[in-house]
């Protein structure tokens, strides 16, 4: 089960938040052929992002932990993915930073 960890401006309204993630899980979803509950996605709201300059706008960015699968389905979801946050967050897609983390634990393949 992939779980999307996104990092991005909420909204302040917790509905507005999960319906967000509710597109994102099923966007995800649809491309990895999992049923719509096949995805988790949780929001940590953003209060500041700056530069070394200092503060510029934010934009969202999410990593998809899930186990390693092949190259193109990862890819589909990842675009799949960067659009619908591009989308519900209201900006260009060349403004969102997705990927994804096949992690492991020790021991496992």
């Amino acid at each position: 089960m992939p779980v999307i960890q996104v990092s991005a401006p909420g909204t302040g309204d917790a509905q507005r938040d999960a319906a967000r993630l509710t597109a994102l899980c099923r966007a995800v979803a649809d491309e990895l052929g999992l049923p719509g509950s096949g995805v988790v996605a949780a929001l940590t709201a953003v209060s500041a992002t700056v530069t070394g300059r200092g503060p510029v706008a934010a934009w969202p960015t999410a990593v998809v932990h899930g186990s390693a699968r092949p190259a193109p389905a990862t890819e589909a979801a990842l675009e799949a993915a960067g659009r619908v946050l591009a989308a519900q967050w209201g900006v260009a897609p060349d403004e969102v930073w997705v990927e994804w983390s096949a992690g492991r634990l020790p021991g496992r393949p």
